[in-house]
């Protein structure tokens, strides 16, 4: 019985030509699926830090601006920006609060936001649309073009791939590289040829520059890569050996080669030798946990082994990413953990976003590769071991991380390879309709009903982004769920702008938002837009507001653990609108304790923005807070900050302990360690003045 791999490769012109059209109809159909599940989405929250470095790397060659992230989605939108899009001078920062305010303000104030989402858009489809085009290729040389055109019709189909597709951020295009790398990967160690060589070193390249978090997935096809290097050894054939892993090892400096061409190989920020980060990089590798990591960085900055930006953007996503921010409680499938993410968090997220009929066609698949997997060539087996060490590694990683806030996008190499078996089902289903059996008819039939019911199932979903399955509610119950990124990220700003010009501007009252959008964006727009708190000498304690305020679904929910009670908030309030995730709401409020949340953001822009030292202010202030909200240790820290550079041992003491003893909320367990640590310094009688302030994990 033939197998789907047998004829992988075209045998003519006629059949390449068919093939080719037909992958490249399932690219445009995944692109035009794609714009109907996100044409009225505007900039997520960080797009436009995105948009705007991308813009200023290109013109400027100076990779200061948006560090944390690698250059490969920037640079293909900056190059794509509109020649009129205007970039200010990049000033000294300090500090994220600068860049950021920076970015928006170029953004939204010295440009036509709109317009340039457009010129973003197309330039995200065409980098996805030719990533995804050269996966289908690569699936089509390995598995054959039933297997690829299965693999790319999940894709297609796949809301969350479809929400990314148009978004200037690094999650579907790391995906993408990590699956084209690894499908290289196994070519390459099928027959180690150089031209599969290079194909591995280009692939590696592309997924390094697409995002740090690549280099979890790469770890795990480097494994498989390394075992098939080292088996002729086992059979008495060491040179054999010596000569794959010479092969592998001139990969990965290709690849490492492709990063560098990325930042325009110079080792500085700045073509001229500067590095204007926000913070220095030793500051920056200071604040990782992990001292492996910090010597690693380290050692990479001093033997120049890779760019700085990249350094710097990889020692963020160590500290943010992996060890966290400090969050030390998650909801997870409407249950509240303490502590570190439960390990199931990450496979519960996945389980919630994928439509069950495409995540039913992956398991299928998986099942029928188990059962068919001698049929396959030697070239499929290794790369689908690649694949799989690849995605086993991503997940492992995500897994001991702390980066569940960001939702199913820190998890998209792992959707995203999730293809591969939904591609199997397809082919196998395929090559074994002969003979005509009701057994084969029944797999041939159930496979095209899974791929057709997942498209039935998802393609009325007008913000592709918002997409939950059955499971949890749908999209309306998810909220109550999960409460990370997935939800919503700032797009529903279009509808909340008609309203606010039509319904909210002409009353004349302030309009108050708990929502993911951008301060700047709102008032570039012209919103009545008011903080709760725009001055460190306000004195309204009580916290007494009357307008319109805007929550998301998410603030419905009581968190005990910062006394916020929906009663309470809500109480006195009507309901006027919704959008998705957001909702509006109308009437007076009585919140000190939101107060004094709004006033400790307040005190850190005057401190890490303004530059400001006038510490008894920031210690009359915080003082405030502390009283009404003594389980925030970002408040803690900040506070006995401000008495340590006021010489007040005995106050700093007592403010950095405050949020060690109490049982509001858990300390995370590596600051509650810093804090410890400052506490036994001062009370040991050590020169305050010698004191640096302990790092605000809200800072990052």
């Amino acid at each position: 019985m033939r197998t789907p791999t047998r004829h992988a490769r075209p045998s003519g012109n006629y059949e390449r030509a068919l093939g080719i059209l037909l992958l490249v109809v399932l690219v445009l159909l995944g692109i035009g699926r794609s714009h109907l599940g996100t044409r009225l989405d505007s900039f997520t929250s960080d797009e436009p830090w995105h948009v705007v470095s991308g813009a200023s790397n290109v013109r400027s060659g100076d990779f200061r601006l948006n560090s944390e992230h690698s250059p490969l989605a920037k640079l293909w939108v900056g190059a794509a920006m509109p020649a009129d899009f205007r970039l200010r001078p990049t000033p000294v920062l300090e500090e994220k609060l600068q860049e950021r305010n920076l970015v928006e303000e170029t953004l939204f104030f010295d440009n036509d936001a709109a317009r340039a989402q457009r010129f973003a858009r197309g330039a995200m489809w065409s980098l996805h649309g030719l990533l995804l085009l050269a996966l289908g290729l690569l699936l089509w040389r390995v598995f054959g073009l039933p297997w690829a055109l299965g693999s790319l019709a999940f894709l297609a189909i796949e809301p969350t791939v479809a929400a990314h597709m148009p978004v200037v951020m690094t999650d579907l295009p790391v995906g993408l590289a990590l699956l084209i790398a690894a499908v290289c990967g196994g070519r390459m160690a099928e027959d180690w040829r150089w031209r599969r060589v290079a194909a591995f070193g280009l692939a590696l390249g592309l997924a390094l520059g697409a995002k740090h978090s690549a280099l979890a997935g790469i770890a795990g096809i480097v494994a498989v890569v390394a075992v098939a290097a080292l088996l002729p050894a086992l059979r008495g054939r060491p040179r054999a050996a010596f000569a794959r892993l010479g092969k592998a090892l001139l990969a990965g400096l290709l690849g490492v080669a492709v990063l560098w061409a990325q930042y325009g190989f110079h080792f500085h920020a700045g073509p001229d030798g500067s590095d204007g980060f926000n913070r220095s990089l030793a500051d920056k590798v200071a604040d990782v946990g992990s001292t492996r990591w910090r010597a690693g960085i380290t050692f990479a900055d001093r033997a120049r082994l890779l760019p700085r930006s990249y350094l710097w953007g990889l020692a963020d996503t160590v500290r943010t990413g992996v060890e966290g921010r400090g969050s030390s409680q998650h909801l997870v499938w409407g249950k509240v953990y303490d502590g570190d993410a439960p390990w199931f968090s990450w496979p519960l997220v996945l389980l919630s976003k994928l439509p069950l009929a495409l995540l039913l066609l992956s398991v299928l698949g998986m099942g029928m590769l188990l059962r068919w997997r001698a049929g396959l060539s030697r070239e499929a087996r290794w790369a689908l071991w690649s694949v799989s060490g690849g995605t086993v590694a991503y997940l492992a990683a995500l897994i001991g991380s702390e980066g569940v806030w960001g939702g199913v996008r820190h998890a998209m190499p792992v959707l995203v390879a999730l293809s591969i078996p939904a591609g199997a089902a397809v082919a196998l289903a395929w090559a074994r309709r002969a003979p005509a059996t009701p057994a084969s008819g029944a797999r041939l039939a159930l496979v095209g009903l899974l791929l057709a019911a997942g498209l039935a199932m998802t393609l009325g979903e007008k913000r592709a982004w918002e997409y939950h399955n059955e499971l949890v509610g749908g999209s309306e119950g998810a909220w109550d769920y999960f409460a990370n990124e997935g939800l919503d990220l700032g797009q529903r700003f279009g509808e909340l702008r008609a309203f606010h010009d039509r319904v909210v501007g002409p009353s004349g009252l302030p309009l108050y938002s708990s929502y993911w959008v951008g301060e700047e964006q709102m008032r570039a727009a012209g919103f009545n837009y008011r903080r709760r708190v725009e001055s460190l000498h306000d004195d309204n304690v009580e916290g007494r507001y009357e307008g319109w305020f805007v929550y998301t679904r998410s603030s419905r929910r009581a968190w005990p653990s910062w006394d916020w009670d929906p009663a309470e908030v809500f109480h006195g309030l009507e309901r006027v609108a919704q959008f998705g995730h957001a909702e509006v709401w109308r009437g007076r409020q009585v919140l000190p304790r939101t107060r004094a949340d709004s006033m400790s953001g307040k005190v850190f822009e005057y401190i890490y923005k303004d530059g400001g030292q006038d510490w008894a202010l920031v210690a009359r202030r915080l003082e405030e807070v502390a009283a009404l909200m003594p389980q925030s240790t970002s408040v803690g820290i900040e506070l006995g900050n401000a008495y340590v550079r006021l010489g007040d041992r005995a106050a700093a003491v007592r403010a950095y302990r405050r949020p060690l003893d109490q049982d509001k909320m858990p300390v995370d367990a590596d600051l509650r360690a810093r804090v410890e640590e400052r506490i036994v310094a001062i009370e040991s009688g050590v020169d305050l003045s010698t004191l640096s302030p302990l790092r605000n994990p809200a800072m990052e």
